[in-house]
């Protein structure tokens, strides 16, 4: 990692250049989702569970600054007033609301190839332009065709490309999809020079499944994940953020990890 990148950067990973970063961002949009209707308990429960950094909204991040004064944290700056919404996406929350939260970083999308997605790869440079004069990283969702459902979206040359697209024009992290073949993935990890994280998505059906993905992940070169539902909708979000710090920070097997997973819960 580059030592150009300052000291938010660098909270944001572990000695080993590593992140466990905890999506707590969907109310902005979606409200009270399940098992995300107490925040200040699943703050608790993943901080407990050793996430490095938190990726949330400005109302939590300013109602609980008490929860987050220990970790990394890092701010949506995108989105929408409703699901409803029938617009583009937009920046809502400017680089003056992060510096007031005392965070981290910014976050935002960037999704090139959707209706109305031409939005994202408008404003995520900006963001970043903006962000990079008070030393503030950003990170890109960078997702070909967002979350639609399209035949190329999950695309390895796809995605490679949105990553890079998205580090060319600021980002300093990117947070994209795992394709599932971890050697095609290498791909990506190979033609993006900013640290590469993946998501979550939706909370699957079977534990073992998601923790095989993420150790096929990370097996091809990623640094990381940001995982929202796939934690706070676990019936033990400690125990699951456990078993990805295992798997991240300590490379263990995803038995391992399961074994964590289980014998905590």
């Amino acid at each position: 990692m580059s030592e150009l990148s300052g000291r938010r950067f660098h909270r944001l990973f572990g000695t080993d250049g590593r992140s466990v970063i905890i999506a707590m961002d969907h109310g902005t949009t979606d409200g009270a989702v399940a098992g995300f209707e107490n925040p200040e308990k699943v703050l608790e429960q993943v901080i407990a569970g050793g996430a490095d950094a938190i990726l949330t909204s400005i109302g939590i991040a300013r109602h609980f600054s008490k929860q987050l004064k220990d970790i990394g944290l890092m701010i949506r700056c995108d989105g929408a007033t409703s699901p409803f919404l029938e617009h583009p996406r937009e920046l809502i929350i400017s680089i003056d609301d992060v510096l007031s939260t005392g965070a981290d970083a910014a976050a935002a999308m960037y999704f090139p190839g959707i209706v109305n997605g031409h939005n994202s790869t408008i404003y995520f440079p900006r963001l970043a332009a903006q962000a990079h004069r008070w030393n503030i990283p950003v990170m890109a969702e960078a997702l070909p065709y967002g979350f639609e459902e399209h035949p190329a979206a999950r695309a390895v040359d796809a995605i490679a490309d949105t990553c890079r697209m998205a580090a060319e024009n600021g980002a300093d992290i990117v947070k994209t999809f795992y394709t599932g073949e971890c050697e095609r993935f290498r791909k990506v990890i190979r033609s993006c020079y900013v640290p590469v994280l993946v998501l979550g998505g939706p909370k699957t059906h079977s534990d073992r499944e998601f923790l095989a993905s993420i150790r096929g992940a990370l097996d091809a070169g990623a640094a990381g994940v940001v995982i929202g539902r796939n934690v706070w909708q676990a019936p033990s979000p400690t125990a699951m953020t456990q078993a990805l710090v295992a798997l991240v920070h300590h490379d263990a097997s995803v038995d391992d990890a399961l074994h964590i997973l289980h014998a905590s819960s």
